[in-house]
């Protein structure tokens, strides 16, 4: 389940997301839709952690984001519309980077592997 409580960002004194409150069923399938500003990555962002909420809660399966950010981060994914760190990363550390997103034990066969 998710839960965007008053969910609000500012940058500066823009207001890119004005007070969100949804409650998404498990087994829902959910997305948003509007134009560009609208503020549907913003939001998205607040979900995944990546931005601070100005104001509001974020809740996914029952835990708070601000409360749990481990726990919730351990349960989602996200793929910014700009993955401007895989540029920067060799693919040596590019691998190692996946292994650490999967939590795979640093072991020597591991190593090997990688």
């Amino acid at each position: 389940m998710i839960e965007l409580i008053d969910l609000t960002k500012y940058f500066r004194n823009k207001r890119a997301v004005d007070g969100i409150t949804i409650t998404v069923s498990k087994g829902t399938l959910f997305g948003f839709l509007g134009p560009n500003g609208a503020g549907k990555t913003t939001t998205l962002k607040m979900m995944a952690g990546v931005l601070k909420p100005t104001r509001g809660r974020v809740i996914i399966g029952g835990k708070d984001l601000s409360a749990e950010p481990a726990a919730v981060k351990g349960n989602m994914a996200f793929i910014p519309d700009h993955p401007f760190l895989y540029e920067k990363l060799t693919a040596l550390e590019f691998l190692h980077f996946i292994a650490d997103l999967y939590a795979l034990e640093k072991t020597t066969s591991l190593a090997r592997e990688i």
